[in-house]
């Protein structure tokens, strides 16, 4: 048996040489060391095992492609092949990418995982940029929600009157608005500059990406609300996958299957990871009490129904998603 797998390893290798070609593929996101950066790495050892090396896999962290805008950009024009993302930067391109971003809707970040990879739901949300040129390969819970702020919040009154960096989405500025602060949309890229001028107060995102990225030595106070928890995902250029092989295409799509659960599990250890290292950064960690959280829950809630639910471009989706975590609540 090791000698049938040997020699076939051996003629695929052999024919990927005969055909001397390589295909280049640049894949770039905005963060550094967290899950969006392990997953491209291990991605990039097995498409280079599954390919013998035709497919070269090249990874550009730190928004070393561009800024956010660019790289969507880059990824629907075919100047850039793979681009590792936050599915709600696409909402430009279709507006169902806001419906895992429903606040209340999780229960933990495994919870978002298996929902968005169940059967009634993944393909169908890879594909939400299709038309546009951009293929989904695959997705996972990279977080939840955490607020790292300049001065310190321990309960939900102290965020009145703050000025947060969030996403550029009405539904996130209005879950800030229910806390009463003040949701400022804002490029990855510029949050540290801007903590540092004093122009915003905080920032929500997930602490596996802001500890990376070093916000701890501006803003080290996290208030680790977890009303929401944020995906990501690997998206490609539609043109440069048809202009692959069909055994290199197909090798791409099968190590997909496998690494949204690989990357998932990577996310909840970073994530574990990051909630000591903060503290032994000198920042601090503040989980809200029980009645704190009940009380967010309670008020962002409404705000799916009313942003998501209500609007024919997303409901679809969104009552997909709904459906979905109902199903896998509890598992």
């Amino acid at each position: 048996m090791k000698k049938t797998i040997v020699i076939a390893a051996a003629a695929s290798l052999a024919a990927t040489a005969a055909h001397g070609k390589t295909y280049d593929m640049k894949c770039g996101f905005v963060t550094v060391n967290d899950s969006q950066h392990r997953s491209a790495e291990i991605f990039k050892e097995k498409v280079a095992e599954k390919t013998g090396g035709a497919v070269d896999v090249r990874i550009f962290p730190l928004a070393q492609l561009g800024t956010i805008p660019r790289q969507v950009e880059g990824i629907q024009l075919g100047t850039q092949e793979c681009f590792i993302s936050p599915p709600g930067f696409f909402v430009g391109l279709n507006q169902a990418f806001q419906a895992p971003d429903a606040p209340a809707l999780f229960d933990s970040q495994m919870h978002q995982h298996r929902t968005l990879n169940h059967p009634t739901v993944r393909e169908k949300f890879l594909a939400l940029a299709s038309h546009a040129g951009i293929v989904g390969n695959y997705t996972w819970s990279a977080g939840g929600t955490a607020v790292a702020s300049r001065r310190p919040i321990e309960t939900l009154d102290d965020f009145k009157g703050r000025k947060i960096r969030v996403l550029a989405t009405k539904m996130e500025i209005a879950t800030l608005k229910t806390v009463g602060a003040a949701g400022i949309p804002m490029p990855y890229s510029e949050v540290l500059p801007a903590l540092q001028r004093k122009g915003i107060d905080g920032v929500r995102s997930g602490i596996i990406v802001m500890g990376p990225s070093k916000f701890y030595t501006v803003a080290k106070y996290i208030y680790n609300e977890k009303s929401a928890f944020i995906p990501s995902g690997m998206w490609l250029n539609r043109k440069w996958l048809d202009g692959l092989p069909a055994a290199h295409r197909a090798a791409i799509f099968d190590i997909g299957r496998e690494m949204g659960d690989i990357t998932g599990k990577i996310a909840i250890e970073i994530t574990a990871k990051w909630e000591k290292l903060w503290v032994e950064k000198g920042g601090t960690v503040t989980e809200p009490t029980a009645a704190d959280r009940e009380e967010l829950f309670r008020r962002t809630r409404p705000l799916g129904d009313e942003f998501l639910g209500k609007n024919p471009k997303i409901a679809p989706m969104y009552n997909l998603i709904k459906a979905a975590a109902e199903a896998t609540r509890g598992q």
